[in-house]
């Protein structure tokens, strides 16, 4: 028995010793645990620990608490075992059980002494970590203030010139916020014109009326397409303008039908030129005059489209075009139409087939075959136009741009053109050339007389065909006058130059002007001042 308790009480001591050795080691592994955070602390280096390590940080402490309990329910389990002999029977004596409750308390007192230090590290660490936020930002908005233009002229000017400045400052964005507030009144005023309005000029109507049955009938006597233009009483000036132009060339005259919207234009024009066939479409609300950007340019632009919209269900094929043109040489004569592998043919703006914007559809003269892809195209534009406040043109050059079908091509500047072209060096003339880009509808006939461009007498009808001729030498020779300096740029050009410039230099961004290229044209009313 002696033998046998010696032998328990030696393996007692053992499990003694070993515990001991186990606690040790616990204490030596929670201090090189501690000393290692503390030492992350000092060293500054706890900021990145703690930001690019929070999981890692988290799985540290549960794994300490884990092993530190394992451990202490080991001690438990080992004395419970070697304090029991074969019967048994509790081999440990008094003293022995207050020893190892002794033990037992010391061992918990390290484990919340340990947890303390851990919990006392986490709180030094998420305190750290906030001041390191707070660092950041201070640093974030002192590297935006060196962006900033007013820092610098704040250090390297006079205070007087500084404060001078920030007026400047102060008034230019005043003045944009005035801009900004008359372009969103002038938006909300011409949608709600339009949709006060809109069943005037809708699809349903056109193809409803007899106007429009009288319309097919005269087309299906043509051989070749029509070409569709759309006129109210204060276009009757530049109208006539044109046909002087264009009455040079045979058989051009009778491609055209004119859209009257008033009784004026339709016994005005039937007047002086009763060839000219007309398609009558009284419209009260474009009886008035109107200029670039407002409800009843918007409403005409979308009768345009459901015009369109219905030939093309009927299978015509058809030019709509703009009087506000100068024709050199007869468009028609090239045969245009005939040439195959697209479903639209538009004029495009910029200069030259290089320029930031060629393929940027400028809409005064294009060509539509009917087909049902064209059908999908004008019925978007008519939508989009009867919702958005947006040129007809931006839709066109979003679609095409952005659709896969219809097939849309360009006529090439050698062929069309616009005004930009007379701001060139003015080689290889175009058989047309576009006038617009006035934004007020009254003074763009001015406009026009100002470069050599008008071809009636004082009366505004007899045509004067020398007038005509004069203009075609000077496209020919490269010398149209457009004068020097801003004093001859008008009102309406001076924006579309600002306009280009600033679209142009969007365009070159590297990645995303190409990606803008669809999507810019659609905001034109907005980036212009439109100030009539």
């Amino acid at each position: 028995m002696t033998t046998e308790n010696g032998y328990f009480l030696n393996e007692q001591r053992s499990s003694f010793l070993s515990n001991n050795n186990q606690n040790q080691q616990l204490i030596l592994r929670n201090k090189l645990v501690n000393d290692k955070i503390s030492k992350s602390v000092n060293e500054g280096g706890i900021f990145n620990w703690f930001y690019h390590h929070e999981d890692n940080k988290e799985n540290i402490l549960k794994n300490n608490y884990e092993f530190n309990k394992k451990i202490i329910n080991n001690n438990i389990m080992k004395r419970k075992v070697f304090d029991k002999d074969c019967n048994n029977q509790p081999l440990i004596t008094t003293t022995s059980q207050i020893d190892e409750n002794n033990n037992s308390n010391k061992l918990n007192n390290k484990y919340d002494e340990i947890n303390k230090n851990i919990k006392e590290n986490k709180e030094l660490i998420i305190k750290e970590n906030k001041e390191r936020n707070l660092r950041f930002k201070r640093d974030i908005k002192n590297r935006l203030l060196f962006i900033l233009p007013s820092t610098y002229a704040k250090r390297y000017f006079p205070a007087s010139f500084y404060k001078f400045l920030c007026y400047i400052s102060y008034l230019f964005w005043f003045i944009v916020g005035v801009f900004v507030l008359r372009k969103t009144q002038t938006a909300t005023t011409t949608m709600i014109y339009v949709k006060n309005h809109a069943a005037s000029i809708s699809l349903n109507s056109i193809e409803q009326s007899t106007e429009f049955a009288s319309l097919l009938r005269q087309i299906d006597k043509d051989s070749k397409p029509p070409s569709i233009l759309m006129l109210n009483q204060y276009a009757l000036n530049i109208t006539f303008n044109f046909l002087c132009n264009t009455a040079i060339f045979p058989g051009v005259h009778e491609r055209f039908i004119f859209v009257t919207l008033d009784e004026k234009s339709h016994k005005v024009l039937k007047q002086y030129w009763p060839n000219i066939r007309q398609f009558y479409w009284p419209t009260p609300s474009l009886y008035k005059q109107f200029s670039f950007a407002e409800g009843p340019y918007q409403l005409i632009y979308i009768l345009r489209a459901n015009l369109a919209l219905a030939l093309i269900k009927k299978g015509k094929s058809f030019w709509m075009q703009q009087q506000d043109t100068f024709w050199r040489k007869n468009l028609f004569d090239i045969g245009l139409e005939q040439k195959s592998g697209f479903d639209l043919l538009f004029d495009q703006i910029g200069y030259e087939k290089n320029s930031k914007r060629a393929e940027w559809i400028n809409g005064a003269n294009f060509y539509v075959r009917a087909n049902k892809f064209t059908q999908e195209f004008f019925e978007a534009i008519a939508t989009k136009l009867s919702h958005w406040y947006t040129p007809d043109m931006g839709i066109m050059i979003h679609q095409c741009h952005t659709w896969k079908t219809p097939h849309c091509e360009y006529i090439p500047h050698l062929i069309a053109n616009s005004w930009e072209w007379m701001y060139t060096k003015q080689k290889n003339p175009p058989y047309i050339m576009q006038l617009d880009c006035e934004t007020d509808g009254r003074s763009k006939l001015q406009q026009l007389a100002r470069f050599g461009f008008y071809f009636t007498e004082s009366d505004a009808r007899t045509c004067n065909k020398e007038s005509v001729y004069k203009a075609q030498q000077a496209m020919e020779k490269g010398e149209v006058d457009v004068g020097k300096g801003p004093v001859r740029l008008s009102w309406g050009r001076f924006q579309f130059k600002i306009y280009w410039w600033l679209v142009d230099y969007i365009l070159c961004a590297p990645g995303i002007g190409p990606f803008l290229k669809p999507y810019l044209p659609m905001v034109g009313y907005i980036l212009m001042f439109t100030m009539a």
